[in-house]
């Protein structure tokens, strides 16, 4: 299966709901043929009397003006995406009477063979082995804070994982919106691999878990075991930067101070356990003080308590034991400079 080739258009997905929501192909636009309660009813058809009477019932239950709306539906995306293809699960049934039922209507489109079973099967054996990843892997690392990400997106080069996993990656890194399946997640991880058309790649160091999502194992040995650029910040800059980025930017484009208090007392609830209670008790006071006073000072000074007692010797351990595939450590510019002559 041509997985470059198939992530390339805005393919109508035909499956229901609850099954788009949970791997799709990426870029596909969700147009089922039956709803979720409506797959779930031939579903207990099908088990109780067989493939006849589930398809038999299927057509009874999309008929009429409600098959004239979703061929509508799937007639108007394909005559803005002409190149497109439709798909199901296993490229079987519900492709097969999409088909014919735009054939009646005087449109030709294809079904993608295998449908989303096969593409999930290919993607999964693109990460079958690190030894699969053929480029030079250069990662960008340092400590919490230090603008891994902002260094990151100055390349062409990069591929931005935190991006993908909509989420930045700390126990305070949840967006409001949501992250993507882990499926999904994955499905757009090995595109964007696919399209990387430079020689090499650059990657933001990560744990192996961005929030909720997980990224392959060989890829995240290949990570381990790829030459690391470290950049070297001040732990004034480092709080200033998180500060601007946690706290101001996400107050002034999206939540209230309130409601942003609420989301990170959660998150250090999450962690209370390796902070110790004292010190656990300690940074909340300064949090909830920062935030009912919008005071800046105790902002630095809970942020700095979470980076040198928490984050930066988790990070420095990890550090030391990738030593040997350091080939950079610099700040910003030096950084900048010495991943721009990799190129």
């Amino acid at each position: 299966m041509d997985l470059k080739f198939l992530s390339n258009y805005k393919h109508i997905d035909l499956r229901s709901e609850k099954e788009f929501h949970k791997g799709t192909i990426p870029g596909s636009i969700n147009i089922p043929i039956l709803s979720n309660n409506e797959y779930e009813s031939i579903g207990i058809e099908y088990k109780n009397k067989g493939q006849s009477a589930a398809i038999e019932l299927g057509l009874q239950l999309v008929k009429g003006d409600l098959k004239k709306k979703r061929i509508k539906l799937w007639k108007d995306h394909l005559n803005k995406n002409p190149s497109c293809f439709i798909f199901c699960y296993r490229g079987g049934l519900r492709s097969k009477v999409a088909q014919e039922w735009l054939a009646k209507e005087d449109i030709q489109v294809e079904r993608i063979a295998g449908g989303y079973k096969e593409f999930r099967s290919s993607i999964i054996a693109e990460h079958t082995n690190s030894k699969k990843y053929k480029k030079n892997w250069i990662i960008i690392g340092g400590l919490t804070g230090s603008g891994k990400t902002i260094l990151l997106n100055q390349f062409k080069e990069a591929i931005d994982l935190e991006n993908i996993a909509n989420h930045r990656g700390s126990a305070f890194g949840k967006h409001n919106s949501p992250q993507p399946s882990q499926a999904n997640f994955e499905n757009k991880l090995t595109s964007e691999y696919l399209y990387h058309s430079f020689s090499n790649i650059f990657l933001e160091d990560e744990s192996r878990t961005i929030g909720r999502v997980t990224l392959p194992g060989p890829w995240y040995e290949k990570m381990q075991a790829s030459d690391l650029v470290v950049m070297k910040v001040s732990t004034e800059e480092r709080v200033n930067n998180i500060i601007d980025e946690y706290i101001l930017k996400v107050i002034n484009n999206s939540i209230s101070g309130h409601e942003l208090l609420s989301k990170y007392l959660v998150s250090l609830e999450k962690i209370k356990k390796r902070l110790g209670d004292k010190v656990y008790k300690e940074i909340s006071s300064q949090m909830i003080k920062g935030f009912s006073r919008d005071d800046i000072k105790s902002h630095e000074e809970w942020i700095f308590r979470l980076l040198t007692g928490y984050y930066d010797p988790m990070y420095n351990y990890k550090l030391e034991l990738r030593k040997d595939y350091i080939i950079h450590i610099g700040n910003y510019k030096t950084c900048i400079d010495y991943l721009r002559s990799c190129k």
